[in-house]
């Protein structure tokens, strides 16, 4: 039997037993459960947000295009606060993008593969801290940089365009990365062959090639920074009274603003009436079409990328610079072989190129760098020097303390992935397993998951209170809360192991199918234990998303710290929407110490779930040898050992020193002289030469 083209495998119809039969109805049914309720959720916002406006009460009109958003006097305008929110998404975008071009090409172009798994580790890093412990590290430390430069508070659009683009950049960074890897290595040997340095080809040939997906890696960034919520609550300001226009461009950019999910996560749970609530929903209806409108715009550049390709595949000619003398029959060896060493010999123009280049690369991965070790450090230093025993058993104010929010954290996390896991891995094993890749339906299906992986986390916070609270009568509790956020985890973790099972080589399933497996045994004995390093990498990387998360748990969990003592049925706080009400409560150094406190325990569930799901994936690895207990400790001692006394960084100032040293000769008066002198030279020859060609 030949392999087949399609990641899949099927067996053929007829050789299904009654108990395959069983196995693949029941997936079938699992999954069109999990899309009837993925379908719910947006019909059921739709639902929610047209009686506002069927009833008369909210002009369509009026709520798209006019800036007066204002409940209690029955004004609902968003004009503003969408406004607001484009405008602090394209602020994030300005700080976003360079530094996502320039250090995801100098991550894949020039770091071995040693320094690229660190900095890789460490940008990940970033994307894991939750939104909430970023917002009170701005408030901090980022406000404080823009109170210096005229701001009025530290509460304001420049504080929360900074923050979110940090938070942006681990996700296009990390697909900006795949995009650049992806780009042939004949087309980077092609380059230097013809005498065009490093840094002209990583910037001319590799990012030219890598730009369409590039971009599609930058839009899923601003679907981020579009859905952020709670960390724009603490730090935007929060006005409604839009953008300020009076008082020069430091008033504009240090407005007061609202976002658009920020709304929603202020007043969902002290709406005045059926009217209000609607506007809400309709607001939740406006980000689902957002994201909807990104994803499209993703695929329609992947699409046109893969059809300029293919285009230039067929007729090269047409994207050849110089078709003209093409044409014309070509030059004569000796001219061509003198307007080549025209162009390839400018060694000055060269160096500088390089310089400048290189400048870029190296300070932009360093300034990342620099914010996420900022940015832990600063949250390990402070929570530990904060550190409170009493806090542990009793916060000020509240019923119980610490213990009680880990507590609670710990049973969301395992009420939802007890739920969550077997839902995901049904479907992903019939995407991967039964259905026709080549279908309409299925990729329908498929591209509305990835629609559901990119919406705003508030979006299913509102469905889960207005759903499982207000109608089905759950109260706030641990139960409620995780319903919600399997909803929430649901399609990326879907996306995840679909990835891992698709991993599995399509031998193994032939293999089993020659010694006479089943399709169901074939599944549960080859296809899930081999894809077992994906599927649990996944699930860690979707506890760490429920540990982190506030906005849907702060609707249906509730804010009160207390011990679980009711079970599953039990209201409560979790470590980050304890922070969050801590925050936006009081500020008051004793409550501050305290959301330290807290956010050092979050940082560190998150950086042992990294961990843990590094572990994993090597733990699980074919080739992976498990070391003896001297080799460990060796190996961990001599880790520790070069840390102490920095070898990588002055490994760093070495490369950097050299770099310097030969950059200087280039740049010097009398080489500079020299180097203009044979630049118009140079012109001056391939200006004659192209004359004569056209004169041919």
């Amino acid at each position: 039997m030949k392999p087949t083209e399609s990641s899949q495998f099927k067996m053929p119809k007829q050789s299904f037993s009654k108990k395959d039969q069983v196995f693949k109805w029941s997936i079938i049914s699992v999954t069109s459960l999990v899309l009837v309720i993925l379908a719910v959720i947006v019909g059921f916002i739709i639902f929610q947000a047209t009686p506002g406006f069927l009833g008369g009460e909210i002009s369509i009109w009026q709520f798209l295009f006019t800036n007066n958003w204002n409940p209690d006097g029955g004004t609902y305008g968003i004009a503003g606060i969408v406004l607001s929110t484009m405008t602090m998404l394209f602020i994030s975008l300005i700080i976003a993008v360079p530094l996502t071009i320039f250090s995801s090409l100098f991550i894949s172009e020039y770091l071995n593969q040693k320094s690229k798994k660190v900095v890789i580790t460490t940008i990940q890093l970033l994307a894991g801290i939750p939104s909430v412990v970023f917002g009170l590290f701005a408030i901090d430390f980022i406000g404080p940089i823009f109170v210096k430069m005229g701001a009025s508070s530290s509460y304001n659009m420049m504080t929360a365009s900074t923050t979110l683009a940090f938070m942006a950049l681990p996700t296009m960074i990390t697909l900006s990365i795949n995009a650049i890897e992806s780009v042939p290595e004949s087309y980077r040997f092609a380059s230097i062959g013809l005498g065009i340095s490093k840094e002209r080809t990583t910037h001319k040939i590799v990012l030219k090639s890598a730009m369409p997906k590039i971009i599609g890696a930058i839009i899923m960034g601003m679907a981020r920074i579009i859905g952020e919520t709670m960390a724009v609550i603490l730090i935007a300001g929060n006005s409604t009274s839009g953008l300020n226009t009076s008082d020069g461009f430091l008033g504009f950019i240090f407005s007061s603003i609202r976002t658009l999910s920020g709304t929603i996560g202020l007043e969902m749970l002290e709406n005045g009436g059926s009217t209000h609530q609607s506007a809400l929903y309709a607001i939740g209806l406006v980000l689902f079409f957002l994201v909807i409108v990104i994803n499209l715009v993703i695929l329609g550049i992947s699409g046109s990328g893969k059809k300029k390709a293919i285009k230039a595949n067929r007729n090269p000619s047409k994207h050849y610079k110089y078709k003209n003398i093409e044409s014309k029959g070509g030059i004569e060896d000796a001219k061509l072989s003198t307007l080549i060493r025209a162009v390839t010999d400018n060694r000055a123009f060269r160096k500088f190129e390089s310089f400048v280049f290189l400048v870029f690369f190296i300070g932009s991965v360093a300034i990342i760098m620099s914010v996420t070790v900022f940015v832990i450090g600063a949250v390990i230093f402070q929570g530990l020097i904060g550190f409170s025993t009493s806090a542990m058993i009793q916060i000020d104010g509240q019923k119980s303390g610490i213990f009680a929010t880990i507590f609670v954290t710990l049973l969301l996390v395992f009420t939802t992935i007890v739920i969550a896991i077997p839902l995901a891995l049904f479907v992903a094993i019939y995407f991967n397993e039964y259905s026709n890749d080549k279908s309409k339906f299925t990729r329908i299906i498929k591209f509305a998951i990835s629609i559901l992986a990119s919406t705003p986390s508030i979006v299913f916070g509102i469905f889960g209170l207005t759903l499982f609270v207000q109608i089905m009568g759950i109260p706030l509790s641990i139960l409620a809360a995780s319903l919600t956020m399997t909803m929430v985890i649901l399609p990326s973790l879907i996306i995840s192991f679909e990835d891992a099972l698709s991993s599995v080589p399509n031998i193994y399933r032939e293999a089993a199918y020659g010694m006479g497996m089943r399709k169901s045994k074939m599944v549960f004995l080859v296809v899930l234990p081999n894809a077992m390093p994906g599927l649990l990498t996944g699930t860690i990387l979707s506890t760490a998303r429920i540990v982190g998360e506030s906005a849907p748990v702060y609707l249906t969990l509730g804010t009160v710290v207390r011990m679980p003592t009711e079970g599953f049925m039990s209201p409560g706080a979790t470590l980050t929407t304890e922070i969050y009400m801590l925050v936006q409560e009081g500020s008051n150094v004793a409550a501050m110490k305290v959301a330290y406190q807290l956010s050092f325990i979050t940082l560190l569930f998150i950086l042992l779930l990294n961990a843990l799901s590094a572990y994993a994936a090597k733990r699980f690895n074919p080739e992976y040898k498990k070391p003896t207990f001297d080799q460990a400790w060796m190996r961990n001692a001599q880790a520790i050992l070069d840390f102490i006394k920095l070898k990588w960084l002055i490994k760093i100032f070495k490369k950097i020193g050299n770099k310097i040293k030969k950059w200087s000769h280039a740049f010097n008066y009398k080489n500079s002289k020299e180097n203009i002198k044979q630049s118009r030279e140079r012109k001056k020859i391939i200006k004659e030469i192209y004359k004569e060609v056209q004169d041919e």
